[in-house]
């Protein structure tokens, strides 16, 4: 006997209804004159009225608030998304590193993407913000469709600029947990590909984004006070830049001598800058080129030891500023 009218409506009511009673991710069952009726399979040979007796029977159990179990996680769901980094699985298939806003990172697969007839395939790409649907799966979540968001098309165009948006992406891989959310380094990130895009000086962008990085993780660099003695720091005295403290080191209190962590009092005051000025009046800034490198490594020292590791995209960045030579399709290997 096939379905009546509004059949599969009357179900997907049940499933919904009852998703309550369910003590597991297994299907939710009602039980009907007998028979096991299973939300959302489509399966036949139940009559009209039994779907009925069904629902009653599912609505008044959900009535029981206490009895009520909520089933966390629904199998399928949708997210905002960008691509941290991906490798190749099987003959056709790729494993993906998302970034999310409520999730944080993830891994994920998208089956047959690498085949030139797949759906994904156009769309499944880094640099970009995605919006994707994804499976729920005992290894990896899967893919099942996918949507450009945000392509940061100028990005792409400009070797530099990729070259650290890589950076950047890899900067948030380090500093984030799977399925932790991190929706204060996601807007970041999506931030700081914003400016990439817009023509923004990409050093500039990633000094902004270290910074912030750090701030977000709790390990904002002090540039103000003295790391050890915490003494107002004077525009006068000798610094040393000594990132296992923290921070700047003032002329009086112990430590590594100048000669080896020395910092001029111009890259300090930058450091503040880009703790507290405006990214749109960084970009504005007029700054000597040996100031602006003298700054860019001291944030690398600093995340080198926040992180525990330098980025391995750094040596990809420093290459495509060294010869201006053409970056590899799939970024830094």
């Amino acid at each position: 006997m096939s379905y009546q009218p509004g059949s599969q409506e009357l179900l997907d009511s049940i499933g919904n209804s009852a998703v309550g009673v369910a003590a597991d991710a297994r299907p939710i069952a009602a039980w009907a004159g007998g028979r096991e009726v299973r939300a959302g399979t489509g399966g036949g040979g139940i009559s009209g009225s039994s779907l009925v007796h069904a629902a009653r029977i599912a609505e008044a159990v959900c009535a029981r608030r206490d009895s009520v179990v909520v089933v966390p996680n629904p199998r399928l769901y949708v997210t905002d998304a960008i691509v941290l980094s991906r490798f190749d699985y099987g003959e056709a298939d790729r494993v993906m590193t998302l970034f999310t806003p409520a999730l944080g990172k993830l891994k994920a697969i998208a089956k047959g993407v690498r085949r030139p007839t797949s759906r994904l395939g156009g769309a499944l790409e880094p640099l970009a913000e995605l919006r994707v649907a994804l499976a729920r799966g005992r290894t990896f979540d899967v893919v099942t469709q996918v949507e450009v968001s945000q392509a940061w098309l100028h990005l792409r165009d400009n070797l530099e600029s990729a070259a650290t948006a890589w950076y950047l992406a890899e900067l948030a891989d380090r500093s984030i947990e799977e399925r932790h959310e991190a929706e204060g380094i996601y807007a970041l990130l999506r931030r700081s590909y914003e400016l990439l895009d817009e023509g923004m000086d990409s050093g500039r962008v990633a000094r902004w984004y270290e910074m912030h990085l750090a701030d977000e993780l709790g390990v904002r660099p002090e540039v103000d006070r003295c790391v050890e003695c915490d003494r107002v720091l004077e525009a006068d005295e000798e610094f040393r830049w000594v990132p296992p403290l923290g921070g700047v080191l003032c002329s009086r209190c112990p430590g590594p001598p100048a000669e080896r962590a020395g910092i001029s009092v111009a890259a300090v005051k930058v450091l503040k800058a880009y703790q507290r000025m405006d990214v749109e009046a960084l970009a504005g800034l007029r700054l000597p080129s040996a100031v602006e490198r003298e700054v860019e490594g001291a944030m690398r020292d600093f995340l080198h030891v926040s992180l525990d590791r330098d980025a391995r995209s750094l040596d990809f960045l420093d290459e495509v500023r060294r010869t201006g030579s053409r970056a590899p399709e799939g970024g830094p290997g």
